[in-house]
Order: C-alpha cells, then structure tokens, then sequence
C-alpha cells in the first residue's frame, strides 16, 4: 500500500508489546511520528526507554504489535518476511555504535557488501567513500584505522544502496570527541541529498545536532523540543 504524504517516515499508533510471564510490557506505547527528507530527528532517552525498539520497527527488523508503518510513502506493516527483507535492503540504512565491519576485507571491500545481490556499481562506491571523507584509505582493513574512519566505512556502507531513511543507534558512541563531532558534522550535509536521518542517542548535546528531539520513557513520547 502506498500513500500520497511526502514523509520519509510516518509511525501512526506504534505499539510494540511483549510478554513476559505473567508481565505484559509495552516496550513502545501508542507511538506516532512523522519525519521529513532532509530532516533529522533525535531520539533521546534513558536505557529501556524505547529508543532502539522503535529503530527496529522503522528498520523492518521487528514488526508492530499495533499500529501502522510507513517508509517513503509505502506501508510496511503488513509486508510478507521476504518482501521485508528486500524493502529494507533497497530503502533503509543502518549505522550502529558497534561498526559491524568485517576486519578481514579492505575498507572498499566493507564498502560493497550491500550490492553483493546486484551489479556493483564501482564509480558509485567511491564516490561515497569520497563523500564520507575516506580517499586515501580505501585499501586498508579496519583494524588498521581510527575509530572515526572506521565509523566512516559503516556510513558509506550503509548509504551505498541509496537508502531514503538512516537510522543510526548511537552512532558516536564508541568515538573520542573530535570523531563524534566529524560524524555529526557529516551527518548534517548528507540530509542535503534529502536523506531522512533518525538518531538515537543519550547523549542530548548530540542531540541537539539535529532538526528535532523526541524524548522517550517508559516507551512513551513524553517530550518534543527543537534544540
């Protein structure tokens, strides 16, 4: 199902709920959001707050217990498994604090990964390395680079399949100082190309990066402000 709003992302009534014994837990609760390409939105809130149970939602990783999902335009509730699993290739990336990168493959190779199921495009690849700040270093394994370059290939990585959202879970979280703020920074001129990015993060002076902070508790939305 598509529908006619312009919204990179838009979350109507999200209820994500587990049982747990004889415990019913709302991990997220009646959770509505809208999101707009080239706007970024921080999620902010203490552990168990809810934060990462919504990524997993807008990411296809999980499914809602209630409530409707939309990405691009196109409803995602109601998907089938594999069609899930192809949206989320084409039309979402995903940066965490743990960079997940393979340590036996160069940077470029770290890279390619997503296009393992389709034509490499290699023109396409290095632009993005270029975009992410990595020329020089396209043949080097991660173990042999800064915690910020590393991060750095995890971007492009997740960018390289052209994606309309970002969701990133704590992505500076690993970084000194200088890196977390060089991410940030290169955060702020992808939503240039109309990149929709979705940050989750405790920490509110990263958040204050962003267009909009959404503050979550106890799986609710109990605070909106604009840094």
């Amino acid at each position: 199902m598509t529908t006619e709003h312009g919204q990179a992302v838009r979350a109507d009534g999200l209820w994500r709920t587990y049982e747990r014994g004889s415990e019913t837990v709302h991990a997220l609760a009646d959770f509505s959001l809208a999101v707009d390409p080239g706007e970024m939105v921080g999620i902010v809130g203490r552990s168990g707050s809810g934060k990462t149970t919504f990524l997993n939602l807008a990411g296809c990783l999980d499914r809602p217990t209630k409530g409707k999902l939309w990405i691009g335009g196109n409803e995602i509730t109601g998907l089938a498994e594999k069609d899930l699993v192809e949206f989320r290739r084409d039309h979402i990336g995903f940066v965490f604090q743990l960079f997940y990168l393979i340590p036996t493959l160069t940077a470029v190779e770290n890279i390619r990964l997503p296009m393992f199921a389709r034509r490499t495009d290699e023109e396409r690849v290095h632009e993005m390395a270029h975009k992410v700040g990595l020329d020089g270093k396209l043949d080097l394994r991660p173990n042999s680079l800064s915690g910020g370059d590393r991060q750095r290939i995890a971007i492009a990585r997740a960018l390289i399949n052209q994606p309309k959202v970002l969701l990133a879970d704590e992505p500076t979280g690993r970084l000194e100082s200088q890196a977390r703020d060089e991410v940030l920074e290169l955060f702020e001129g992808l939503r240039e190309d109309g990149l929709a990015i979705i940050m989750a993060t405790h920490d509110l002076e990263q958040a204050d990066h962003c267009d909009r902070i959404i503050e979550l508790k106890d799986g609710r939305m109990i605070r909106e402000t604009r840094p």
